[in-house]
């Protein structure tokens, strides 16, 4: 019988409840395994080097940056983990310069218990994942 390798994900936000959260939650899932938490950019950025996570899901801000800003910064350290980032309330400009600066997803933290397993296996596919409610944002910004 063949094992199917987990998703590895890595934890960033600087709330600790949050990231307790989104692990409880992703327990329930048999296809994932968190391999670390980190509260700041530069943990994250040094656990992610280690670790090696296939999706890393982050804050929208990640002390001491926005997520766009962050995006880049694991993309010149040589990060091949897809971002996934979270939102309280997204920014319609945020979520736009996220995505162009290598962000593979975006959820609001309201929509974690419901969306949050399927935005992860979406953005390690190589895909883009906006959550419903990011998405009515987001398609809703002025050209």
């Amino acid at each position: 019988m063949t094992e199917t390798r987990k998703i590895r994900i890595l934890i960033a936000d600087d709330f600790k409840s949050l990231r307790e959260v989104i692990r409880l939650y992703l327990q329930r899932a048999a296809d994932m395994d968190v391999v670390g938490e980190a509260p700041e950019l530069d943990d994250a950025l040094e656990k992610a080097l280690v670790l090696q996570p296939d999706v890393i899901i982050m804050n929208d801000y990640l002390p001491p940056m926005n997520s766009a800003h962050a995006a880049e910064v694991f993309r010149a350290r040589g990060s091949a983990a897809a971002l996934l980032a979270i939102s309280l309330s997204p920014d319609p400009e945020l979520i736009r310069h996220s995505l162009h600066h290598g962000i593979n997803g975006f959820m609001e933290k309201d929509e974690i218990d419901k969306f949050l397993v399927a935005a992860i296996r979406s953005v390690h596919r190589g895909e883009r994942y906006l959550s419903p409610n990011v998405r009515e944002i987001f398609n809703n910004i002025p050209e």
